[in-house]
């Protein structure tokens, strides 16, 4: 199975679900989406749900290509691993939103999963191969700074997420360096 395929699909399903619920229910979409007021009032899941729900086509859209880059560029390789990766850092992005937004700020997309997902391949390949790849670090910072200089984009998202993918990198390769790795990274 190819797992950021299955992520690519998510976030375009999450797309639909969050523009026919922004149009037709938006008392349902407000609590589809990250309402930090609403998260501070008991709406946790809310830090689950808006990763996947957004209606920004704009969003969506610059999030599909870029698992498809992703992709292209690692192709699934640790499995599905890469399901917790995303979680995991989409999760700390919204927490990082949560906590460093005013409470009225509302925020949704999967920006802060996928950041993790780079963030992760390439902070785990570099602590496979013990080297410093100027490179891949360039490549993860202009796509940061590229992806934050449009308007209304979750910066705190994007950092939280890449903190959440570097995170998982050393606990993987950590994990693997010790014999309890079980996936084949």
């Amino acid at each position: 199975m190819r797992e950021t395929l299955v992520i690519t699909f998510f976030v375009v399903l999450g797309y639909l679900v969050g523009l026919f619920t922004s149009i037709y229910y938006p008392f349902i979409f407000v609590y589809l989406i990250q309402v930090n007021y609403l998260v501070f009032r008991g709406d946790y899941i809310s830090l689950l749900t808006s990763i996947f729900i957004t209606n920004s086509l704009l969003d969506a859209g610059f999030n599909t290509i870029a698992l498809l880059i992703i992709y292209s560029l690692f192709g699934s390789k640790v499995g599905k691993l890469e399901y917790i990766v995303f979680l995991f850092s989409g999760i700390l992005g919204n927490i990082f939103s949560l906590f460093l937004f005013p409470p009225n700020t509302a925020s949704a997309g999967a920006s802060g999963g996928i950041f993790g997902i780079l963030s992760f391949y390439i902070a785990y390949d570099m602590l496979k191969d013990r080297k410093f790849n100027f490179y891949e670090f360039l490549f993860l910072v202009i796509v940061f700074v590229l992806s934050d200089i449009l308007p209304n984009i979750d910066y705190f998202a994007h950092i939280g997420g890449i903190l959440g993918g570097v995170i998982l990198a050393f606990l993987a390769n950590w994990l693997k360096r010790n014999g309890e790795g079980r996936y084949k990274l």
